[in-house]
C-alpha cells in the first residue's frame, strides 16, 4: 500500500439515534457490532462493561467496541444519550482509561449535527452521506487521543476483531495458541500479528484480559461462587483465578465483591 495514499477508517455509518429512557432503574443491554459511542447529554449512570465500572454523566462519551454486554442502573433520569454506531475496521478502540471521557460543547454540538444531518430526509442521498460521514470524522478527531490508535489498513487488525468476537463466546473453553489458530482459519504467525497489531499484545495476553475483565463483572455484580465464576471463564481452579485476579487488579475478588467498585476516572478530551 502506498504510504501516501490515505484512507477513511469509517467504511459504514449504520445508525444515529437519540435515546431517552425516563425512569431510575436498573437496565441491561449489548452494544452492536463494530464501534459505538454514546454521548450523553442528560441524566447519570452507574454501569459495567465487561468488568469495567464506569460513571457516565451530562458531557461525557463512552466509546464501546464489539458487542459488549452491558449492565447498569440509571441514577437520575431522564437518562438522554446520542447513539452513533459504525463500521471501521481498522480503526482501534481507546484503551480502557480513555473509553469513558468529558467532553466539551464543541464535540457534543458535532453529535447534534450528525443527528440532525442523518434525521434530514429532504437531502439528496449523496448530500446526506457526505455530511454525515463528515461530522462523524469530525468527531473521531476529536474524540481520539492521537493517531497512533488508527491502524494501516493492511495491518489485518479487522482480522482479529473478527476472532476475539468469537473468543468473547468461548472464554469457558480451554483455549490454546493452537486452538485460536483453528478457529481463525489463519496461520500461527499471522494470528499473532494481527493480535499485536490490534491490541498490542500476543493472543493469550488478550484472552486473559477478557477473561479477566469478565470475571470482574461477575465478581461486582452477581453471587456467583468463585468456583463457577472460574469455570465460566476457562479456569480449572477458582485459585488460579484468584491469583491472576489479583495481579491484575490489585484486589482479591472477594475483596473486590464486598467493596465499592473504583470508578475509571473520566478524562478530558484536550
Amino acid at each position: 500500500m502506498n504510504t501516501n495514499t490515505l484512507v477513511s477508517p469509517v467504511e459504514k455509518l449504520l445508525l444515529v439515534d437519540e435515546i431517552v429512557r425516563n425512569q431510575a432503574e436498573p437496565f441491561q443491554s449489548q452494544s452492536l457490532p463494530g464501534h459505538l459511542l454514546h454521548i450523553v447529554t442528560a441524566g447519570a449512570v452507574d454501569q459495567w462493561a465487561e468488568g469495567r465500572p464506569e460513571l457516565l454523566r451530562e458531557g461525557t462519551v463512552v466509546w464501546y467496541h464489539e458487542n459488549e454486554p452491558v449492565r447498569g442502573t440509571i441514577l437520575r433520569a431522564p437518562w438522554r444519550f446520542i447513539t452513533i454506531n459504525f463500521i471501521a475496521p481498522t480503526l482501534s478502540p481507546p484503551p480502557d482509561e480513555r473509553r469513558v471521557i468529558r467532553v466539551d460543547a464543541t464535540t457534543i454540538s458535532l453529535g447534534r449535527q450528525l443527528l440532525k444531518f442523518w434525521r434530514n430526509g429532504r437531502q439528496t442521498l449523496a448530500s446526506r452521506q457526505l455530511n454525515c460521514h463528515l461530522t462523524l470524522l469530525k468527531l473521531l478527531v476529536k474524540l481520539m487521543p492521537s493517531t497512533e490508535h488508527v491502524l494501516p489498513s493492511d495491518t489485518g487488525a479487522n482480522s482479529w476483531w473478527r476472532i476475539e468476537k468469537q473468543l468473547r463466546l468461548q472464554l469457558d473453553l480451554p483455549h490454546t495458541l493452537e486452538s485460536i489458530r483453528k478457529l481463525s482459519g489463519l496461520s500461527l504467525r499471522t494470528v499473532i500479528r494481527v493480535c499485536q497489531a490490534a491490541t498490542g499484545m500476543p493472543p493469550m495476553k488478550r484472552l486473559k484480559e477478557l477473561r479477566l475483565g469478565y470475571a470482574r463483572g461477575l465478581v461486582q455484580h452477581t453471587d456467583l461462587p468463585m468456583t463457577e465464576i472460574a469455570f465460566r471463564i476457562g479456569y480449572s481452579r477458582s485459585q488460579e483465578l484468584s491469583r491472576d485476579y489479583r495481579l491484575r487488579f490489585h484486589i482479591t475478588p472477594r475483596d473486590d465483591r464486598t467493596g465499592t467498585p473504583n470508578y475509571l476516572r473520566i478524562e478530558t478530551s484536550e
